[in-house]
C-alpha cells in the first residue's frame, strides 16, 4: 500500500473538537461510553445543580447588595459573563443531536479524502484540525490567566475577600470554616464554569475552521477535474470523458455533503453566536465603566482583572468573525474552482450537471448569528462601534 495512504488512514477531522467533547462529557452534558445511563444522569444533575445553577445564582443575588457603583460593575461583569456562558451551555445541550450528526458527516468527508488520497488536500485538513485545537488552547490560556489573577487578588488582599463577589447567606468574614468552605466551592465552581465557557466560546470557530478546511480540500479536488497528468489519446478519449464525468459527480456529492454540514452548523451556532455578541457588547461597556472606577481607587489587581475580561470578550467576537470571514472567502474560491475545471471538452451531461451546481454555488456560504447578523470582519467593526457609542453614553451619566 502507498505510504501516503498509510500516513493518513487515521485522518479524523472531528478530532478538531475532541477537547470540547471531553469538556462536555466532564460537565455532564454528553454521556461517555464508559458511563452507564443512570450513573451519568445522577452525575449530571449533581454537577449542574451545584455549579451551573447555584454558582450564577449567588452572583445575581449579590447584585442587590452592592454598596457602590464600583462593586456593582465588578459583580455585573462576572454575572453577565457567567449567565451568557450558561445559556450557551444549555444551547449545546439542546443541539447535541445535531453535534452527533456533524460527526457522521465529517467521517463521511474524511473517508472521501482518504479515498482521493491527494497530499495537498490531506495537509489542508490536518492544518484545519491543528488550528481548531490551537484555538481551544488559546481560550483555555485566557481562562487560566483569569482564574490565577482572581486567586492572586484574594491572596494579596488586605482583608478577607472571596474569589468573586457573591451572596451565601452566612457571615464568612468571622468564620474561618465558612470562609474556607465558600472559597473551595467558588474555586471548584470557577474551574468548572471556566471549562464550560472555554468549550462554549471556542467550538464555533472550531466548527467553522473544519468546515472551511473541507471546502478548501473540495476546491483543490474540483480544480483538478479534466486536467490529467497524461493527455488521453484518441483511442481512450471517450472513456476518459466518462471518467471525468464520474469525478464531477463525486465532487457534487461532496459539495452536497458540505452544504448539509453548513446547514447544521448554522443551526447550532445561530443562538450561540447571538448570545456571544450580546454578552460581549454588554460586558465591554460594563468592564470599561468598572475600569474607570477602580482606576480612581488605584486597585491594580482589579484593573488587571478588568483588562483581562475586556480583552477576552473582544477576542472571542473577533475570532468568531475572523473564521466566519474565512468561510465566506473560501466559498467564493470554491465557486471559482467549478468555473476553473476543464469543462470545455466534456460530455453534455457533465456540462448540465456543472451548470446546476454553479447555480447552487452562487450564494456565498455565510453563518448568521440569530439568523440575521453575518459573521464577518465587517460585523466585528460594527460591534466595536456600537459598543463605543454605548460606552460614551454611559460615561456621560457617570
Amino acid at each position: 500500500m502507498d505510504k501516503t495512504v498509510l500516513d493518513y488512514q487515521s485522518l479524523d477531522t472531528h478530532s478538531a473538537v475532541a477537547y470540547h467533547w471531553r469538556v462536555w462529557q466532564l460537565t455532564g452534558l454528553l454521556r461517555p461510553k464508559s458511563f452507564s445511563s443512570g450513573l451519568f444522569i445522577i452525575y449530571s444533575i449533581v454537577i449542574n445543580t451545584l455549579v451551573t445553577l447555584l454558582f450564577p445564582l449567588t452572583l445575581v443575588i449579590q447584585l442587590f447588595f452592592a454598596h457602590n457603583l464600583q462593586a456593582l460593575f465588578e459583580n455585573l461583569t462576572i454575572t453577565i459573563t457567567d449567565i451568557a456562558a450558561n445559556l450557551k451551555f444549555i444551547n449545546v445541550f439542546l443541539v447535541r443531536q445535531e453535534l452527533k450528526q456533524i460527526k457522521r458527516l465529517l467521517q463521511r468527508l474524511d473517508r472521501r479524502a482518504i479515498q482521493v488520497n491527494n497530499p495537498k488536500e490531506l495537509e489542508v485538513l490536518r492544518r484545519a484540525v491543528a488550528t481548531s485545537r490551537t484555538g481551544f488552547r488559546i481560550f483555555a490560556g485566557i481562562f487560566i490567566i483569569g482564574t490565577i489573577l482572581s486567586c492572586l487578588r484574594v491572596a494579596f488582599a488586605k482583608q478577607r475577600e472571596l474569589l468573586y463577589p457573591a451572596w451565601f447567606g452566612i457571615d464568612w468574614h468571622r468564620s474561618d470554616v465558612a470562609y474556607v468552605a465558600i472559597y473551595v466551592y467558588q474555586l471548584i465552581g470557577l474551574i468548572v464554569q471556566a471549562a464550560q465557557d472555554c468549550a462554549n466560546d471556542s467550538y464555533p470557530p472550531a466548527y467553522l475552521g473544519i468546515l472551511t478546511g473541507h471546502m478548501r480540500a473540495l476546491e483543490l479536488r474540483v480544480r483538478r477535474i479534466g486536467y490529467p497528468a497524461v493527455r488521453p489519446t484518441a483511442v481512450n478519449y471517450e472513456s476518459w470523458r466518462i471518467s471525468v464525468y464520474n469525478d464531477l459527480r463525486n465532487c457534487i456529492d461532496d459539495f452536497n455533503c458540505v452544504l448539509k454540514l453548513h446547514e447544521i452548523i448554522q443551526k447550532i451556532l445561530s443562538t450561540a453566536c447571538m448570545a456571544q455578541f450580546i454578552c460581549s457588547g454588554t460586558v465591554q461597556c460594563t468592564v470599561a465603566m468598572h475600569f474607570l472606577y477602580v482606576a480612581d481607587s488605584n486597585d491594580l489587581s482589579a484593573m488587571m482583572l478588568s483588562l483581562v475580561f475586556f480583552l477576552s470578550v473582544t477576542l472571542e467576537v473577533f475570532i468568531i468573525c475572523l473564521f466566519g470571514e474565512r468561510l465566506r472567502t473560501q466559498s467564493e474560491a470554491l465557486l471559482d474552482s467549478f468555473y476553473g475545471c476543464n469543462w470545455l471538452e466534456q460530455l453534455p451531461q457533465f456540462k448540465s450537471n456543472l451548470l446546476i451546481t454553479l447555480i447552487r454555488a452562487q450564494r456565498p456560504t455565510v453563518i448568521f448569528a440569530g439568523n440575521y447578523i453575518s459573521l464577518t470582519l465587517e460585523t466585528f467593526v460594527q460591534v466595536l462601534r456600537i459598543t463605543y457609542s454605548a460606552f460614551t453614553l454611559l460615561l456621560r451619566t457617570r
